[in-house]
């Protein structure tokens, strides 16, 4: 301040020489300032404030590249863009992406002025720019037709193509620095390419980088990414290894935290928080670490210290609002508190973070509490912060109607479905996959296809097809026109799918079985085996009920065998009671008995048999008369108190069924002596347009 006073008084302030070391000296207001008063500026004057605009941020950069237009437009010999300029106008765009057109201008004018030529500064530059603006293809150009390149040429290109999601080309550029263009990679060329090593959880590579920062003397100044690269690979104790027990810089101790919550190791992230000396200089050196640690609160359920990260941010910033915070920011952590409390069941104090911690309420701080509501149950009170929104999204609609599903009530989720597209608010959300999923499955349980169809129809409206529509979609689709009986049209969504899952091809082969069409089934199922989709244990469900409507016993068995060894999976309860029916069904009832019995005397035993399965078995023997075998399984399930009602009642039938009819009456007088009078009635419901019954 006192030159600047000298220069006012011996009236050399409007020099451009002595103003140039005024704005470098200079915070950026005071700086403009001094640049406003000078009427002759030269080029090293404009680039010094140009700089200084992009050394303050991101958020200055714009300001930086209107300058650089400015003196485009006010060009005289003095003040030509020479190289120093255009690097710092090729860094303000690579940091403002929006203004890429910008820099392909600036990128022409040095070209048609000469000063590409051999420079490699300037080239590194503007491939630098391309890469962070997302324009790979000209960065890779542009890096292809130098003559020569440096180290930061080339930590350019492996970072720009990391930076947009490309990092198994990056790693391939890594390589070839090293192993061909005789370049040795520093510690800025290791940390990026194991962040691309992380990003595709390579472990094998990140190994070989590891080593090589190892022999390098590079591993101490990596040390932060190595762990990084080894949390995102899994390797949870070898990334711990790295620090040896000392606690680390705060760098470290994010990247512990952060590294923990990615491995759903939430006890590891609030030991580190809780021992740490001073949380809150953590906190307040990168606000976002707050995130994982309240992910960890609310997993674990451990209320008094999410109450706690709480209170320190409240003294630290006052509200999720606070000024140092982005538009996002302000979303994320309002939404992670009140999920925070919402999770603990301590819901008032969600809607209290609501009502009193968020003087501007973003759309989706209602739907996180919409959900908290739902969560605990509270259906009909998170229906009334539902109607009081002044805004609804898709996610706002879809909510509500998965609220109204789990709680059994389809009906509410389709009069949502219709309010949604009705307009009636004045404004019209199009639903997204999960908004479908739901209301199919709710259409499902009703059985009212001609709203299907209605739903089928908004879907193609919505994804052009509905073939192009997502795996789950489709499969709601199939798995809703199964259950209506229309199994036509559930093949032709089934056969325009263009992805199909194990889940798909469950469904469609649940349907045609349930169906009575079980070579269909089977048929399909072979056909998925051929594809290597893999079967689980529903799928095996499907194809043993498909086995077992057919009588086809000998192939049943043989898919119950294929289903333990060549695919590991355990039997279940549905896939003996299946087996018991398959072969009850043919009368096979004493190799039903048999098997019964080896399902004893094996490690099953101890689940099996249950109720279900000895059920399957005493109804057969009904059908065919076998009362033999009928007193041996209806005296196992009395004995374990199976079924009691159900038991008596077939087992009355088998008696019947073979004549012995003092012997039935004599069940049915001990059942009305000793049975359930209590076992409710079933219902059932049928839908005969537009009525429901």
């Amino acid at each position: 301040m006192n030159r600047h006073a000298r220069l006012i008084k011996l009236g050399l302030d409007t020099n451009a020489i002595h103003a140039t070391r005024l704005v470098n000296d200079y915070s950026l207001r005071h700086a403009h300032q001094v640049f406003d008063q000078v009427l002759h500026r030269d080029t090293t004057l404009w680039t010094a404030l140009i700089s200084a605009y992009v050394q303050s941020g991101p958020s200055h950069c714009s300001h930086a590249i209107r300058l650089f237009s400015i003196m485009a437009r006010e060009q005289g010999l003095d003040s030509r863009p020479n190289h120093f300029t255009v690097t710092t106008v090729a860094r303000a765009v690579a940091s403002a992406p929006e203004h890429l057109y910008m820099g392909k201008s600036l990128h022409g004018y040095v070209i048609k002025s000469g000063m590409m030529s051999r420079n490699v500064v300037v080239e590194t530059a503007f491939t630098d720019m391309y890469a962070k603006c997302g324009d790979v293809d000209s960065a890779h150009k542009l890096f292809d037709e130098m003559n020569s390149r440096n180290l930061v040429t080339w930590n350019a290109m492996v970072a720009g193509f990391v930076q947009n999601g490309l990092e198994k080309i990056a790693l391939e550029l890594f390589v070839r620095m090293k192993c061909l263009e005789n370049y040795f990679p520093d510690e800025c060329t290791i940390s990026t390419a194991l962040l691309g090593v992380a990003n595709i959880q390579d472990l094998i590579f990140g190994l070989q980088i590891h080593g090589y920062a190892i022999v390098s003397g590079l591993d101490s100044n990596c040390l932060n990414s190595i762990a990084h690269m080894y949390f995102c690979c899994g390797q949870v104790n070898q990334a711990e290894k790295l620090f040896g027990g000392v606690e680390g810089d705060i760098a470290s101790k994010m990247i512990k935290i952060r590294g923990f919550v990615y491995n759903q190791r939430y006890c590891e992230v609030l030991k580190q928080f809780c021992l740490d000396k001073n949380p809150a200089e953590i906190f307040n050196w990168d606000y976002t670490i707050i995130l994982p640690i309240l992910t960890a609160c609310t997993k674990l359920s451990l209320l008094r210290v999410g109450k706690q990260v709480h209170s320190i941010f409240i003294t630290l910033f006052g509200s999720c609002f606070h000024s140092k915070f982005s538009e996002d920011d302000n979303v994320i952590l309002g939404s992670a508190f009140i999920d925070l409390y919402s999770k603990c069941s301590v819901i008032d104090d969600a809607q209290k973070v609501f009502d009193h911690w968020m003087p501007e309420r973003r759309v989706s701080h209602w739907n996180v509490l919409i959900f908290g509501y739902i969560y605990n149950d509270l259906i009909e009170d998170a229906r009334r912060l539902f109607d009081d929104m002044p805004v609804k999204n898709v996610v706002s609609w879809t909510s509500m109607m998965t609220g109204y599903a789990q709680n059994g009530r389809p009906q509410e989720v389709l009069k949502l479905l219709d309010k949604m597209y009705s307009d009636e608010e004045g404004f019209k959300v199009e639903g997204n996959c999960l908004t479908f999923v739901v209301g199919l499955e709710s259409i499902s349980l009703l059985s009212e296809i001609e709203k299907g169809k209605q739903v089928h129809a908004k879907i193609i409206r919505r994804f052009i097809s509905a073939d192009t529509c997502n795996v789950i979609v489709g499969t709601a689709l199939v798995d809703m026109y199964s259950k209506s009986g229309n199994m036509k049209y559930a093949k032709t969504v089934f056969d325009k799918m263009v992805e199909k899952n194990t889940i798909a091809w469950t469904s469609i082969i649940t349907g045609y079985s349930v169906h009575g069409l079980g070579f269909h089934a089977l048929k399909l199922f072979q056909q998925m085996m051929e594809k290597g989709i893999q079967p689980n244990e529903v799928t095996f469900i499907a194809v043993l009920t498909a086995c077992s409507r057919c009588g086809l016993v000998e192939e049943g068995l043989h898919y119950f065998e294929l289903m333990k060894t060549k695919y590991n999976l355990m039997p279940r309860e549905d896939h003996f009671t299946c087996l018991m029916d398959m072969l009850g069904r043919l009368g096979k009832l004493d190799e039903a008995w048999r098997l019964l019995e080896e399902i004893e005397d094996t490690e099953l035993g101890e689940r099996f048999p249950s109720g279900t399965i000895l059920a399957a078995l005493l109804g057969n023997c009904h059908v065919h008369g076998n009362v033999e075998i009928g007193k041996k399984v209806a005296k196992k399930m009395l004995q374990h108190g199976k079924q009691v009602s159900t038991t008596h009642i077939t087992l009355s039938n088998v008696y019947s069924s073979a004549g012995m009819w003092n012997e039935a009456f004599g069940v049915r007088m001990n059942w009305k002596k000793d049975g359930d009078e209590n076992a409710e009635p079933g219902l059932s419901r049928i839908c005969t347009h537009p009525q429901v019954y």
